[in-house]
């Protein structure tokens, strides 16, 4: 039989087990739920008893916390005053000091930005000049290369297809041998599953019984024949090894004599 048949059976004998453990679950599930409402009862009480003492506890709290947040905003805000200032002017100070800097600075920058482009532009254009002579010789070196390369990959391919064609060929029919088996295999199992489910009627049993009674018998018939086949193999090795150990015997003696004369 095939997988599918030992599935449907083991679905079979499950289902059965199943009826009967669904019942105790019902019967546990019961009881537990009945407990839990109790529980889930008694814990609401005790919870709205605490909310209710929460609740006046950070009413008092943020009272507190609003009076004090007063006064030290009042505080903050005097201070950021006085220190706002004070920043203010110290600013404006560094300001004056650093734009002062950064023209000078950047009129340095412009006069050395000047010279170095120039410098820069001589060398570039010598650069780029053997550059692109370098490029020239490496393009016409890779075309030759290239050329070779395409004529080799031709006939390479040309080779493949021929070998990959065959190869189809060759597995097209293999498929359609395996796909043929497969087919075979398939009907076999589904046969079994139908019988399989059938089992889980009285008729079904029965039939599964006498089933199961004349497999055992084949498969005995099946293991005494292979067991005889096997003792005629073993004979017939004998045979052709003792047979084979007196040819070898008799060559033996006929080269001593051949080497003796």
């Amino acid at each position: 039989m095939g997988n599918l048949t030992d599935d449907i059976a083991r679905l079979c004998g499950e289902i059965e087990s199943l009826r009967e453990s669904r019942k105790v679950f019902e019967t546990e599930l019961d009881k537990e739920t009945k407990e839990m409402k109790t529980e889930v009862s008694r814990m609401q009480a005790g919870f709205r008893k605490d909310h209710d003492n929460m609740a006046q506890r950070t009413k008092a709290d943020r009272a507190k916390f609003v009076s004090n947040l007063d006064a030290e905003v009042s505080g903050f805000l005097n201070a950021f005053d006085k220190a706002h200032a004070e920043m203010a002017a110290i600013t404006k100070k560094a300001n004056v000091e650093f734009v002062s800097d950064i023209a000078n600075y950047v009129s340095g920058l412009l006069t050395g930005y000047s010279k170095n482009r120039k410098e820069m532009a001589v060398s570039t254009k010598r650069n780029n000049a053997i550059f692109v002579a370098d490029i020239i010789r490496f393009v016409n070196a890779k075309d030759k290369e290239t050329k070779a390369m395409m004529d080799g990959f031709r006939a390479e391919n040309a080779k493949m297809a021929k070998a990959g064609k065959a190869d189809r060929k060759k597995f097209v029919n293999n498929l359609e041998s395996q796909v043929s088996v497969m087919r075979k295999s398939n009907v076999d199992d589904l046969v079994g599953a139908r019988s399989a489910w059938a089992t889980l009627s009285p008729q079904g049993r029965k039939a599964k019984m006498v089933a199961e009674q004349k497999a055992k018998a084949e498969q005995e018939k099946k293991a005494r024949m292979e067991a005889e086949l096997r003792a005629k193999a073993l004979e017939e090795m004998r045979q052709k090894t003792e047979a084979e150990k007196s040819k070898a015997l008799q060559e033996s003696s006929t080269e001593k004599k051949k080497e003796k004369k």
